[in-house]
């Protein structure tokens, strides 16, 4: 589809737009560079808002995603400058639904050449998954970004909204004179609250448990005190996903994350539970080791979205609701007991935990090759211990989830694939008072390197840790033996770098940690093909 057939006037952003999203407290707009950005910094300004520039949609999307978790305020605003960018915006918004990550996602109606047929904004955004809003002109702005942070908060998702125009001066999205809408569509929305009855079978299932595990997912990681509340008064164990990393850290009762990646005792701990209760979790293959985890417990689930329950798992009882609301209602019907809470257990947690309480065996290391443990708890103890993550997901995702630790669960994300850079930088410009860590490999440095130029421009405090397993078989190699050198391009993009084949390498970690202003750190790390988690699901006969 040409240019041409899209062409439209800029929708620039009213005094009222910057009013408004300063007045949910939210401090970054993202973007990405185009004719429109100028307009968009000088409407903000006057509200100390700032506009972040990506260099393309999807990145903008994880900067966004990234910045909304970490520093756990309103939802990040995305500014789509182009009415064609939506669809280039697509992965970013797939990965915020898959993450239950709220955002604000404005932009302009396509304007296609008389003849033209395309496909709807908003129905592209609507089959990615996102709640999507083609508001009439009439409304006020104020409103319109009032009701959309409300709704995205509400079911935790990314909310698309086409403004036909935000040039008038009134405060509104046009310039008709008309009336606004009484009842403006959101408000027909509201997350399910889990019905009576079933948060009684619920509290019943749980009083009748002896071992109870609460199992949570990213989708309850703004509910921590109301499950640790319920767990203490159930007696119940604490686990996690992956993607809800460190939400119970600093938890005497916690096993940390479940599933592939448990250390043998915690497993140990979570295969004896006679009741597991997933808040917020898929329960997919990763987290429940493709159906060995617990094989006698009884399985309840609770999730905002109904069509999540028994998706990967079959469930004895399915709750539709808000994780947080429906853990005070069922602690209202429980009576205190001591349940899965003894002094052995608590030993075993405190002295197993964790894998850094494991000892392993090194691989046979080349003189250019680091084992990935050995690197990763290296960096452990170098880096604070208040510092963000983000985690690209791949098939070497498991040496960061595993052995680098995360403060709390608002430190840390878990990012779709090609997406982990752009979100670290999100992170690193949220909380520019930690450090920022994101870890990826190497085709996704490669594919991604355009965020280098991101990251070095906006001066980023982030510490790019990329693992490369074997870099002589990396299929960008040509015909004659070369490799794209790493180091070159991150210099190519104003971001300095360090090679990492031993400990030693990593001395330069203190310089950039020690340095009065931010910039970024890329450590491209040579490491010896290791994934030890596979294994474990390879002895068990697991596809």
């Amino acid at each position: 589809m040409s240019s041409q057939s899209l062409h439209r006037e800029p929708a620039l952003p009213s005094a009222a737009f910057g009013a408004a999203v300063a007045g949910l407290g939210i401090a970054d707009v993202f973007t990405t560079a185009g004719e429109d950005t100028a307009a968009l910094a000088a409407a903000l300004a006057p509200h100390r808002v700032r506009v972040v520039d990506a260099r393309h949609e999807a990145g903008a999307v994880a900067m966004a995603c990234g910045s909304t978790l970490a520093s756990g305020r309103r939802p990040a605003v995305l500014m789509l400058a182009a009415s064609d960018a939506l669809a280039a915006a697509v992965p970013g918004i797939l990965d915020a639904v898959a993450s239950r990550t709220p955002l604000l996602v404005f932009t302009p109606p396509a304007r296609p050449a008389p003849g033209d047929r395309i496909l709807t904004d908003l129905t592209l955004a609507d089959a990615a998954g996102a709640l999507t809003y083609d508001l009439p002109g009439s409304r006020a702005v104020g409103t319109i970004v009032a009701d959309a942070a409300r709704v995205a908060e509400e079911h935790r998702l990314p909310v698309v909204i086409c403004l036909p125009d935000l040039h008038a001066g009134d405060g509104t999205a046009s310039d008709t004179g008309e009336v606004p809408d009484a009842e403006p569509p959101m408000d027909l929305l509201a997350a399910p609250m889990a019905a009576p009855a079933v948060v009684e079978d619920l509290a019943q299932l749980l009083g009748r448990a002896r071992r109870p595990v609460f199992l949570a997912g990213r989708g309850s990681i703004r509910a921590r005190a109301e499950l640790e509340a319920l767990a203490e008064q159930a007696g119940a164990l604490l686990a996690t996903s992956a993607a809800a990393c460190g939400l119970f850290t600093g938890n005497p009762w916690s096993l940390g994350i479940a599933g592939v990646l448990a250390p043998p005792d915690m497993a140990d701990l979570l295969d004896a539970a006679d009741l597991v209760i997933a808040w917020g979790c898929s329960l997919d293959g990763w987290t429940t080791r493709h159906g060995l985890m617990a094989p006698k417990a009884r399985l309840a689930q609770i999730d905002l979205d109904p069509a999540a329950l028994g998706l990967y798992q079959r469930v004895d009882l399915g709750v539709a609701g808000d994780c947080a609301r429906t853990a005070r209602a069922v602690q209202q019907a429980l009576p205190a007991q001591d349940g899965y809470r003894t002094t052995q257990v608590r030993h075993r947690i405190a002295t197993r935990g964790h894998w850094h309480d494991i000892g392993y065996q090194p691989m046979l290391e080349p003189a250019d090759r680091i084992d990935p443990r050995t690197l990763t708890m290296a960096l452990d103890a170098i880096l604070p211990d208040q510092r963000t993550l983000t985690v690209e997901h791949g098939p070497l995702m498991g040496h960061a989830l595993s052995y680098l630790r995360t403060p709390d669960a608002g430190a840390f994300r878990l990012a779709g694939s090609r997406l982990g850079l752009a979100s670290g930088i999100g992170a690193a410009l949220a909380r520019p008072d930690r450090p920022a860590v994101t870890t990826l490999e190497l085709d996704s440095a490669l594919s991604t390197a355009a965020d280098l130029e991101s990251a070095a421009r906006l001066r980023a405090r982030l510490l790019v840790v990329v693992y490369d397993e074997d870099q002589r078989q990396h299929r960008g190699e040509d015909a004659t033996g070369r490799v794209a050198d790493l180091t070159l391009i991150a210099a190519g993009h104003g971001c300095p770098s360090v090679v990492v084949r031993c400990a030693a390498d990593l001395s330069p970690l203190g310089d950039w940690l020690a340095a009065p202003e931010g910039y970024p750190l890329l450590l491209h790390a040579h490491i010896t093909p290791c994934r030890w988690w596979a294994e474990q699901l390879t002895d068990a006969g697991t596809p």
